[in-house]
């Protein structure tokens, strides 16, 4: 049994919040037994990935099925009554729907969190993975959270890095003119302008606070509630929900990020979530050294992966990373570069949950009617091709066109004469106009006789 995740981050197993409930997952279900833990950077992958025999299982939730189904009932070793099983799901589909959001927002959007996310990618990824795979799930992270309004969560309402900027450029993107900036200048020393708390209040930083904190209070306050007293969310033993719970958890907890308005809110105001993720990290020994898991790359053999594991202490099968070829790597980049290219994205594909079977005519009519509309084509070509239409097949030609005079008998050739008539006297009307019209010429000719000698 393998499990490839992405690899290791922040003191935890795993950057990825899914991957780190995998793993919490399989430490609690099948500690004891062999399985192996690749750390790998394809997230084509659909990570986390289980690979058990010749069947795969992408995801938190079918890996969990997977592992339910392995341990023999429908729950996986959870003694659980029926309103506990409702709660599990209800607590997973609360978990699902909620977590990732913060996450995003504090390890994706604000800039200074994402330059320190970054750079724990550029430990566990090779080169050329750390020029696709963070922007990726950047960007996936921003348009998640884009419907909230928050899209720059940084004190300073900056997006990207503002050093290169010019000065004077202010927070909609326009270069203020040199007069204005005196203007205002000089106004404000007339008329110093003192911050009231509505105006303290609307500014846009302490908006973005608001909404954040608005958001890990309603994510928080419910999941306590629920752990209660309760050493877990549900029941009196660890069970799935608590594993993916975990997973959320630990990334909102462990990482020092420039802006830790998450972990601070969490360690103040929310204590019995923080002793309950510090309890499964510690009782699931998941605890990671990103050193000691890369030293894995240069075991070779089986004995090597045995033996390093021994001498780092490690808790988890960590095993050699997946090694990527040339192939892979020239695939991967050649995928990630034709998606940016306008035209080539593919759109998203709609599955249907329940498979659906088309009748006999919206399966074949397509085929029945393009071999129709051929058959009629190439029989028509071949029609005209050996002659078969040319009509009217040796028979007397009828020439049909404008009828003349002589086609109506003798009425028709006494119209014929009136009209013949009708354009000679017409031809002598003209032809006398032209004669009155014409000025005589006198020439006067002088003829001169033979002289004589």
């Amino acid at each position: 049994m393998q499990l490839f995740v992405l690899g290791p981050a922040f003191g935890l197993p795993s950057i990825d919040a899914g991957c780190n409930a995998a793993i919490a997952l399989l430490q609690l279900r099948r500690g004891d037994e062999a399985w192996q833990l690749i750390p790998t950077a394809n997230d084509q992958l659909h990570l986390p990935l289980l690979v058990d025999g010749d069947k795969q299982f992408a995801g938190f939730a079918n890996i969990s099925r997977h592992v339910a189904d392995g341990d023999g009932d429908g729950h996986g070793r959870e003694a659980l009554d029926q309103k506990q099983c409702a709660d599990l799901t209800a607590a997973c589909a609360f978990l699902e729907a909620n977590a990732q959001t913060l996450l995003d927002i504090s390890l994706y959007v604000s800039y200074e969190n994402y330059s320190a996310t970054r750079s724990a990618f550029t430990q566990v990824l090779p080169w050329y993975a750390n020029y696709m795979l963070p922007p990726k799930r950047r960007g996936a992270a921003r348009a998640r959270t884009e419907h909230l309004g928050i899209s720059s969560i940084d004190v300073d309402n900056v997006h990207e890095d503002m050093s290169n900027r010019p000065p004077g450029y202010d927070g909609v993107g326009k270069e203020q003119q040199g007069f204005e900036v005196e203007a205002q200048k000089r106004a404000s020393l007339l008329l110093p302008r003192k911050d009231t708390l509505r105006s303290l209040l609307q500014r846009p930083e302490r908006v973005a606070t608001f909404k954040l904190h608005a958001l890990a209070e309603n994510f928080f306050a419910p999941l306590q509630d629920m752990l209660g007293e309760k050493s877990y969310l549900v029941g009196s033993e660890m069970t799935r929900v608590d594993c993916l719970a975990y997973g959320y958890l630990s990334l909102m907890l462990y990482p020092k990020m420039p802006q830790d308005w998450l972990a601070s809110t969490m360690r103040r105001k929310y204590r019995k979530l923080v002793e309950y993720t510090e309890r499964i990290h510690t009782e699931l020994r998941l605890q990671t050294r990103v050193e000691d898991v890369l030293s894995m790359s240069a075991c070779t053999t089986e004995a090597d992966v045995v033996g390093r594991r021994k001498a780092c202490d490690m808790a988890l099968p960590w095993s050699s990373p997946a090694a990527s070829t040339l192939f892979d790597v020239t695939k991967t980049t050649i995928r990630e570069l034709l998606v940016h290219v306008p035209g080539l994205r593919t759109s998203a594909q709609i599955v249907a949950a329940k498979p659906f079977k088309p009748s006999f005519w919206q399966t074949y009519f397509p085929a029945l009617l393009g071999v129709t509309v051929t058959t009629i084509g190439v029989s028509l070509y071949y029609a005209f091709h050996t002659g078969t239409l040319i009509w009217p097949h040796g028979e007397a030609v009828h020439i049909f066109g404008r009828k003349r005079f002589s086609d109506y008998g003798h009425l028709g050739a006494a119209l014929a004469g009136i009209s013949l008539l009708s354009q000679q006297t017409t031809g002598d009307a003209a032809f006398h106009e032209q004669e009155v019209s014409v000025t005589p010429l006198n020439v006067d000719i002088t003829v001169e006789g033979d002289k004589g000698p």
